[in-house]
């Protein structure tokens, strides 16, 4: 065959542009969503190249020449005030990054020229921006910096000198590669997005031992914190209590965000949605109240977490309660996500946009991926340049469609929460939030991911608008109540309205509800110990009981308590929970008033309840011995720091007298005198039981007891411990092998 004689080669550029390339993005999303992420595919994103060898510099660069803001400055200045431990609550798009980065940079300088940083990130995406950030920014090697998870394994070792983990391979690994490095000394830890890492699992990741520590996130303090506060959080005690706050309103002051609008719409239920709402609600109303009737006597904690875990185990009558209202909640959540007007509002939002910008650029934020992609097929259908983004996507799909919308390609991007948290996105010109959960944390995360200073073709800057849909008559509008969105975001910036999509939104006059005042806007000469408390029931939870002891969330006791306990007992007459406020300590305690609960104000404390009993350093257990030679029934017993090898036993009056502990599926009684196979724990039973009904005839509640190394008996009242007497072989119970005398 000839030259002449061959076909021409096709023109592929000129038959695929841009137009094609989204709408191929677009039917591999449906084809993803038809098969519900079944069908395999292969990732063809590859790890970003190295660099080439280099040594690690003595001196690190790693802001490339950037200047401070004046927030980031002061709060340089609060980190080094607490000694290099602190967590930062700062607006997305502020500047965490270069933050932790300018600390590092600091601290390798000028006080450690063997400073090992490992920084923790909820995803892998995240994993990915740091390293990248690195790399880009500074004068770090590649071969210095490490990544764990994501199927990345490299941890510390002499050339790596950073290491950048996913947090759940942190939580699993961390602190034992940290430990066999022998770089506990040198290190500085970082959680970025630190909320993720207070849950239970993730937590493991926060017991890597370091130097240094810096918690990041717009906002740090997790849903289930309400009870204790951020500070005495597990976050707050590992990596420092919040140093610095820098909200959306200092950023729009400081010119680090443009200008915004944040327009809030109350949209309508239909007449069935309605109805299926208030019968849910009734239901969890009712079962909330039964559920908060056995509480106190049952567990400590959170409140919706201690329900869950009930309805988990699905036991007993308070089980089927349980489950009831967690399925419930669940359904209820998932009516108000789905509500027809959510839909029809999004559509109209975005037709009006185009109208006034055809070539804007519009984020959608939904609460699930199943949403998201629904969502999403919607908007293809009306022949939208729209493309899809969650998590569940394979890398290079997401990397893709976040390409498409970079370029202006696609203009409309549809995310679930991985987008909240996750990718350095464009500039957007409207942000629409369809819906999220009740977290305050969600929605300013959102609204971060949108407020970035951007300028359009012509070089003028673009301001940003935000969307925000809520149900209105809902629990929905919660949110208005936990935050006063004017103090946080500004007040010219936030409109409200409620729209029934029929005519244009009716302006409101502010949010659907308002925050209660803090313990710092309310004057202290007003309150009056009983008298109802008009602010936030906020602060950490404690509990005391009986015996005027007070306890935390980790079960240490309060010393000298005897004045609260007694100003508690008095307004509630029984024990129970309360809180302490944070800065200005007002007791306060809630008690059931018809349909619902007030809080009550109590005292004020003088000077915080200390958990921290101090002890002398010489006791041990043979002085212990000694000392109780010549001790009586009831004397204050000096050695509080003996190790309690059985607590929770208790005294009951049933039969005469008896000492219970719990057993699965019930109690056991200590065996008395010829009743006990060994003699001599019979003979310690009928001791220990003369010695409590002694303290009795003298007005002594003694009902919880505990049992120390030295196998004395003590009973713990108003925060002090007093002895009760000394076992010789220890108590004797049925039903199980191991018997208390082995212990000791």
């Amino acid at each position: 065959m000839t030259e002449s004689s061959r076909k021409p080669r096709m023109d592929l550029d000129s038959l695929f542009g841009v137009e094609e390339e989204l709408r191929l993005h677009q039917l591999r999303l449906l084809e993803w969503m038809d098969t519900a992420g079944r069908k395999r595919f292969v990732d063809d994103t590859q790890p970003a190249g190295g660099h080439e060898p280099l040594e690690i510099p003595d001196t690190w660069n790693l802001t490339n020449g950037v200047e401070p803001h004046a927030w980031q400055q002061q709060c340089i200045a609060e980190w080094r005030k607490k000694k290099g431990h602190g967590t930062v609550k700062v607006v997305t798009g502020a500047g965490k990054t270069l933050l932790a980065l300018f600390l590092a940079e600091s601290l390798q300088n000028t006080e450690d020229r063997n400073l090992h940083l490992v920084i923790v990130v909820p995803t892998i995406v995240l994993m990915h921006q740091w390293y990248d950030a690195i790399l880009e920014h500074s004068n770090i090697p590649a071969e210095a910096i490490g990544r764990l998870g994501g199927g990345y394994d490299e941890g510390f070792s002499d050339c790596k000198r950073i290491v950048i983990s996913v947090l759940a391979s942190a939580s699993q690994r961390l602190p034992r590669l940290v430990k066999e490095a022998n770089v506990e000394e040198h290190l500085m830890l970082v959680a970025d997005e630190c909320h993720h890492a207070g849950a239970n699992e993730m937590s493991k990741a926060l017991k890597t031992k370091s130097r240094w520590s810096l918690g990041l996130s717009a906002t740090p303090e997790r849903d289930d914190d309400e009870d204790e506060g951020y500070d005495e959080s597990l976050l707050g005690k590992r990596l420092g209590p919040i140093i610095y706050e820098f909200n959306l309103a200092d950023a729009l002051r400081e010119g680090l965000v443009p200008r915004f609008t944040i327009n809030h719409y109350g949209l309508n239920m239909t007449p069935n949605e309605r109805q299926r709402y208030e019968t849910l609600s009734r239901s969890i109303s009712d079962a909330m109240s039964q559920l908060k009737a056995q509480r106190d006597a049952r567990s400590d904690g959170d409140f919706f977490s201690w329900a869950r875990s009930v309805a988990s185990r699905n036991q007993g009558d308070v089980g089927v309660i349980a489950m009831r209202f967690v399925s419930d909640i669940s359904k209820r959540r998932e009516l108000l996500s789905h509500l027809e007007a959510r839909r029809d509002a999004v559509i109209q939002l975005i037709e009006r946009e185009f109208r006034i910008n055809p070539d804007a650029r519009v984020i959608l934020f939904h609460e699930s991926i199943t949403d998201v992609m629904e969502l999403f097929a919607s908007l293809y259908e009306r022949g939208l340049k729209v493309i899809a983004e969650h998590s569940e996507l394979p890398a290079s799909y997401r990397e893709t469609g976040l390409d498409h919308f970079r370029k202006g390609i696609a203009r409309i991007i549809v995310s679930a929460r991985s987008l909240i948290e996750g990718f350095n996105v464009p500039a957007v010109d409207v942000g629409i939030i369809v819906a999220s959960s009740g977290s305050v944390r969600q929605r300013i995360q959102s609204l971060g991911r949108v407020l970035r200073r951007h300028r359009g073709l012509n070089g003028e800057e673009k301001t940003s608008c935000i969307h925000v849909l809520y149900a209105a008559d809902s629990v929905e509008e919660n949110i208005y109540s936990k935050v006063d969105w004017y103090e946080a975001t500004g007040v010219d910036s936030n409109k409200f309205y409620l729209w029934d999509l029929e005519t244009e939104p009716r302006s409101q006059d502010g949010p659907p509800r308002t925050p209660l005042p803090t313990e710092e806007q309310i004057a202290p000469d007003s309150l009056v110990a009983g008298s109802r408390y008009p602010g936030q029931y906020e602060g950490a939870e404690l509990s005391c009981d009986s015996q005027r002891n007070i306890t935390n969330a980790d079960g240490q006791y309060a010393a000298d308590t005897a004045d609260v306990a007694e100003a508690l007992l008095k307004i509630k007459s029984s024990g129970g929970k309360f809180r302490v406020t944070p800065k200005r300590r007002y007791v306060l305690v809630r008690i059931s008033s018809g349909d619902g609960w007030e809080t009550l104000y109590v005292t004020k404390l003088a000077k915080p309840l200390r958990f921290d009993v101090p002890t002398r350093k010489t006791e041990s257990s043979e002085e212990a011995l000694r000392w109780a030679g010549g001790a009586r029934t009831g004397d204050l017993y000096p050695f509080a720091s003996l190790r309690v090898i059985a607590d929770g036993f208790r005294f009951k009056q049933k039969s005469g007298g008896v000492i219970s502990k719990k057993v699965p599926g019930g109690e056991v009684f200590a065996r008395i005198g010829d009743k006990a196979e060994d003699s001599s724990k019979g003979a310690d039973a009928v001791r220990l039981l003369a010695a409590i009904k002694e303290l009795q005839k003298v007005g002594k509640k003694v009902t919880r007891i505990e049992i120390n190394d030295a196998r004395h008996v003590l009973y713990r009242e108003a925060g002090q411990l007093f002895f009760i007497c000394a076992l010789q072989g220890g108590l004797e119970f049925p039903q199980t092998q191991q018997e208390l005398g082995a212990l000791v």
